[in-house]
């Protein structure tokens, strides 16, 4: 089974890169990015799709569109209801990643990609705790049962995203097929700090964590985050003029020619001194980098 190439994005999260209706668009099998109408439909392989499912996305992306102004906007003020929004679509843009969601070329999905994964830093991105019947169900299982399943499950996996959400105005960010990563700050040895980001837009992100996060924070937060997105994405989507695909994208992967990753997102640790990395953090499901 090889990776998923349907390249799911929502056109309703694209449009908040677009200007006059149009971004441009790199996907790891092109040598070029290329200007998208977000007006037409996306490319991905429909046969496999179950329509009442996408059905279902539609009407959680939709509510997501309807948050979002609100969300952005530094002078309003989102309601309980906004924020639900943004956690539903959240944990869709997780369960729409490109290993958990199946291969678009096979009816079952790929080792890793079962229904219990929830994205929480405190039990996401390793799997050397799940048992081969676990790690290996959306081998077994058709595409669209996994997918109904997790849509069963989203309402609960929304609740067990970390309770505190704050929007922060940074930039320029990157979407990717691959959009929202548990990330976790270390500026010393005893203190440590975990969210999940993802980005809302061409300037601003969002970070759900069980405490605050300062501005000097979020900025460490979007330089990960971009590069997660690029690194483990097979399409990416930029604004039209494209400064993020042409200045980091496509040079990173002329190296990287295949997204990293086996199967289920990686948690990454960030680490202010490398002296404070313990040598047991080099596991199949987390990653570490240094940050000067």
């Amino acid at each position: 089974m090889g990776q998923s190439y349907d390249h799911y994005v929502s056109r309703a999260h694209m449009r908040q890169w677009a200007t006059d209706n149009r971004v441009t668009v790199l996907r790891r099998d092109a040598e070029n990015p290329k200007p998208l109408d977000i007006g037409k439909a996306i490319a991905a392989e429909q046969g496999l799709n179950s329509p009442s499912i996408e059905a279902a996305y539609g009407r959680i992306e939709n509510a997501f569109a309807r948050a979002l102004p609100r969300l952005l906007d530094s002078f309003s003020t989102p309601t309980n209801l906004d924020w639900q929004a943004v956690r539903k679509y959240a944990v869709l843009v997780h369960d729409r990643y490109p290993a958990l969601r199946g291969s678009a070329v096979d009816e079952n999905g790929l080792p890793g990609g079962n229904a219990m994964m929830v994205p929480n830093p405190a039990h996401w991105g390793g799997l050397s705790g799940v048992s081969d019947h676990l790690a290996h169900l959306a081998t077994t299982m058709d595409r669209e049962q996994l997918k109904a399943a997790r849509l069963q499950l989203l309402p609960v996996f929304a609740q067990s995203l970390p309770p505190m959400a704050q929007v922060f105005h940074v930039g320029p960010m990157l979407l990717g097929d691959a959009g929202i990563h548990a990330i976790t700050l270390h500026p010393d040895d005893k203190t440590n700090r975990s969210c999940i980001a993802m980005p809302l837009s061409s300037n601003a992100l969002v970070v759900f964590g069980n405490q605050s996060f300062e501005n000097e924070d979020a900025r460490e937060i979007e330089h990960v985050l971009r590069m997660k997105v690029a690194m483990e994405s097979t399409v990416v989507v930029d604004t039209p003029d494209a400064p993020v695909i042409r200045g980091l994208v496509m040079q990173m992967w002329r190296y990287q020619p295949r997204p990293s990753g086996m199967g289920a997102p990686k948690a990454i640790h960030v680490w202010s001194r490398p002296e404070d990395i313990p040598d047991s953090r080099c596991d199949e499901g987390q990653s570490s980098i240094w940050t000067p």
